[in-house]
């Protein structure tokens, strides 16, 4: 990877100069405090509240991690983290001091690094981010800089309150050439698969209708029985060494190091998780299993990481594979994105859907999302209430059926 080097500086009618800069391991201190101005004690992320991770992610070549500075005190932040075997990079973490914020120094920020990482030094195929939806101010930022929305991820964070996220990516001409075309997918994810083809004129996918064992809803989902192991480093080194099987192969979460391994005492299924006590959010790494369904596989994930009290988990299925979809659904993980070239395998790149399933009450009253994620969002509930309200119904209409006749 070729040296990195970022330097911006900003004038400002009558007013100090604004430098924007790669951050040193001396601004570790100020950018917590940064962090701390804006959001309190309650910022989730590891990188920013472990002192560590910082100053690894600061040194390292897998991280840009840009600052704004004015007279000495870091008034912005932004960090990017890159995946270069992969091709991919994931931007997060800007935060602006509020006496700056009109400076549009985090548009700034983004598109430098942007141009560097796709452009100058055509590193990486795609960059993606998540933005929250306290204010619009985070999507419009994306939505300018050509990113296009994928999808939101329900109630994803629980911090003081529940907080849903919106997914959004940048995608290269090579990200694109190199997709695999023509996904297979089920009904469910067709709508969102149509908001992001709307967006960048992909094929039209084509639909598999698949019935899954446990599809109508009458036969109870048996669980397996998981031990939880919550040794980090352990958990860490034993994933490095392991290798996916079955629906496990047909998975991704990129940027994301499992600390949570459940596994049966047979060790015939070993799922790794990553999780956060914090916020209460769990996503699904990889793994591997002798067991013959998914649905069973993942609402025995679901079981225990409620019984561990998260709030949220989330697994990340291709989208070339209807019938793990289809048991992902029997699982009541419900859709609610879709990212084409998400996955690079060999020389291809591979479209991927976002299945999540959250364990407390809906909660959308802090939220404010721009026009198309609201039709995400419309699709998502459409799904939740089908398969946690409307089979309720359904089953009380046949057992009065039933009694009449």
């Amino acid at each position: 990877m070729a040296i990195k080097k970022i330097d911006h500086i900003i004038k400002t009618a009558g007013k100090p100069d604004i430098i924007i800069r790669l951050a040193k391991a001396q601004d570790m201190r100020r950018i917590q405090m940064l962090y701390a101005e804006v959001y309190g004690a309650s910022y989730p992320i590891p990188i920013i509240v472990d002192k560590e991770k910082m100053r690894h992610a600061i040194e390292d070549n897998d991280y840009y991690w840009l600052v704004a500075e004015c007279q000495g005190r870091v008034v912005a932040s932004l960090v990017y983290a890159l995946d270069l075997f992969y091709r991919n990079s994931k931007a997060f973490g800007a935060v602006v001091s509020l006496e700056f914020r009109k400076h549009n120094l985090a548009c700034k920020m983004m598109k430098l690094v942007l141009d560097d990482i796709t452009i100058d030094k055509n590193l990486v195929d795609l960059v993606y981010a998540t933005t929250r939806t306290a204010n619009h101010a985070p999507q419009r930022l994306t939505e300018s800089l050509g990113f296009i929305k994928l999808g939101i991820f329900p109630n994803t964070h629980k911090v003081m309150d529940n907080e849903t996220h919106c997914l959004t990516a940048y995608f290269t001409g090579r990200a694109l050439k190199l997709r695999r075309r023509i996904p297979r997918i089920i009904p469910e994810v067709k709508p969102f698969y149509e908001l992001v083809r709307r967006q960048i004129k992909l094929e039209r996918a084509r639909v598999k209708h698949v019935k899954g064992e446990y599809s109508d809803h009458k036969r109870k989902i048996p669980l397996l029985n998981f031990e939880a192991v919550t040794a980090p480093e352990f958990v860490k080194n034993r994933y490095r060494k392991s290798k996916h099987t079955s629906f496990f192969q047909h998975i991704v979460m990129p940027f994301h190091e499992p600390n949570l391994l459940l596994i049966t005492p047979d060790q015939g299924t070993q799922v790794y998780l990553t999780y956060s006590q914090k916020d209460k959010y769990s996503v699904v790494v990889g793994g591997m299993t002798n067991e013959k369904s998914f649905a069973v596989v993942l609402e025995s994930i679901a079981s225990k990481v409620s019984e561990m009290d998260m709030a949220y988990v989330e697994v990340i299925i291709d989208a070339y594979s209807p019938a793990i979809q289809r048991d992902a659904l029997d699982a009541r993980f419900i859709p609610s994105a879709y990212f084409p070239s998400a996955k690079r395998m060999g020389g291809k790149r591979y479209d991927c859907i976002v299945f999540s399933r959250t364990f407390e009450v809906l909660d959308f009253r802090n939220v404010k999302i721009i026009s198309l994620y609201k039709n995400f969002l419309r699709e998502y509930l459409k799904l939740w209430r089908e398969n946690y309200i409307e089979l309720v119904f359904k089953a009380e209409h046949k057992y009065s059926a039933s009694r009449s006749a």
